[in-house]
């Protein structure tokens, strides 16, 4: 059971890296040389609110947003569970 766990929890967080990586490169390829952001910024509250201006009908801001809470909630589903289980 601990390992499904931890198998959608890596699910989860490949998802929330991938759709935060696609936004900052879209983002990137629309605006000016001085807007862009950095390859090792970690400011996905900001590239996710600059998507949403540029993109406005694509569901990549909320898919990031909301697969990190889903994340999250499976990792605490899983400390439960697991102290439960003892």
């Amino acid at each position: 059971m601990f390992m499904y766990g931890i198998i959608a929890f890596l699910i989860f967080g490949v998802v929330t890296n991938t759709a935060s990586t696609v936004m900052k490169m879209q983002v990137n390829d629309r605006v000016s040389e001085d807007e862009r952001f950095s390859w090792w910024s970690r400011n996905y509250a900001e590239v996710g609110r600059k998507h949403r201006e540029l993109f406005p009908d694509s569901p990549l801001p909320d898919i990031a947003r909301y697969s990190g809470w889903v994340c999250l909630l499976l990792l605490a589903a899983g400390v439960l569970v697991s102290l439960l289980e003892k």
